[in-house]
């Protein structure tokens, strides 16, 4: 949830070796994560699992299907709140700090829309990624060394009149470290976050990563 933006560095200017292109990581590790993706769907298509259900136990009992009294179905007044929503944005917030991928993943739904763009001078790449590429391309960027550090600023959120669906856009700061240097990166986020199954789920997330303008 990082963008990198090389902060001023003295030192760089001594040794130009040493420098940092920042969005040019940003740019492998897309497009290690689009990679990641043609990968899976060949694995996909070459036949993998689709379900991970427990298998049922033997019992000399009959089935019994349950009936309608028997059901215990998810709430259908759920509502969400901006206490509840904080709830939410702390956990991503603590997940982050100590780089627990699936932590944070477990707060996105299966089927959620994840669109990351970055800014190169006056164009702007962008990248349509599933929530598993999203996984691997957390996993790579939080592999890169940091002071864990990341804050989160200029939190908003906006509830909907049904207060099922809210939402939320943030900014963020973190440190990054290389070869004894610090890189102070800033990024931007909009999540869309929506009652599922009795919790707030994240449907929509959208990264915006300023890039190097040079």
């Amino acid at each position: 949830m990082i963008s990198m933006q090389q902060g001023d560095d003295r030192r760089a200017e001594k040794d130009p070796s040493a420098g940092f292109s920042t969005w040019k990581a940003i740019i492998l590790v897309l497009a290690v994560s689009v990679m990641v993706g043609i990968g899976y769907l060949i694995f996909k298509a070459q036949g993998s699992p689709t379900s991970f259900l427990a298998p049922r136990k033997a019992t000399t009992q009959p089935d019994v299907i349950p009936t309608a009294s028997q059901e215990k179905p998810f709430p259908s007044d759920v509502r969400l709140t901006r206490e509840g929503i904080d709830g939410l944005l702390n956990a991503l917030d603590d997940a982050t700090r100590h780089k627990d991928v699936d932590s944070i993943v477990r707060h996105i739904a299966p089927d959620a829309s994840i669109t990351i763009h970055m800014m190169q001078g006056s164009h702007q790449q962008m990248a349509l990624l599933t929530r598993e590429e999203y996984r691997k391309t957390l996993a790579m960027a939080f592999a890169f060394p940091s002071a864990n550090d990341f804050t989160r600023t200029n939190t908003s959120v906006s509830l909907a009149a049904d207060e099922r669906s809210a939402k939320v856009s943030f900014k963020s700061t973190e440190t990054l470290l290389q070869a004894n240097r610090e890189f102070k990166t800033e990024g931007e986020e909009t999540l869309v976050v929506n009652v599922r199954d009795g919790k707030p789920v994240i449907t929509s997330l959208e990264q915006t990563f300023p890039g190097d303008s040079t």
